[in-house]
């Protein structure tokens, strides 16, 4: 069973995970993995491995908007004890995009099958992300 101020701090980093994404903000966005974490996506059949890839990623991401905007929501977010410093969690993703000023476009629509992991410094973070995209506008740039 996890305490309540776990089960906060993983639902925290769901929403961290979201800002830092929109944002653009790389680091933000690779703090909320492990040094190892693996990020899959399928059926684009993309795997990224480690903090450093995760980073880059988030860069290349933000130059291909386009001037765009990018906004995440989950729901229906599950979070499941495996023990005191693991749980899994699974939730579903919409993802939209506009331009400044326009209402946004759903950009992605998808589930994500995560693993989360509380680290000797006590921060909960994603060890394994797998989305599966039930639909797309993405392209791997």
């Amino acid at each position: 069973m996890l305490s309540a101020d776990d089960m906060f701090a993983i639902h925290n980093l769901y929403a961290k995970y979201n800002l830092c994404s929109d944002a653009g903000d790389a680091e933000g966005y690779a703090d909320c993995f492990t040094n190892d974490a693996v990020l899959t996506v399928q059926p684009q059949n993309v795997t990224l491995k480690g903090r450093e890839a995760l980073h880059g990623h988030k860069v290349r991401d933000v130059a291909s908007r386009g001037g765009r905007y990018r906004r995440h929501v989950n729901g229906s977010l599950m979070i499941e004890p495996v023990d005191a410093r693991t749980a899994r969690g699974r939730c579903y993703l919409m993802a939209y995009n506009g331009m400044p000023g326009e209402l946004p476009e759903m950009g992605d629509c998808g589930v994500y099958e995560d693993t989360v992991t509380k680290g000797a410094d006590g921060v909960w973070r994603f060890s394994s992300r797998v989305l599966t995209m039930d639909g797309t506008t993405w392209s791997r740039s």
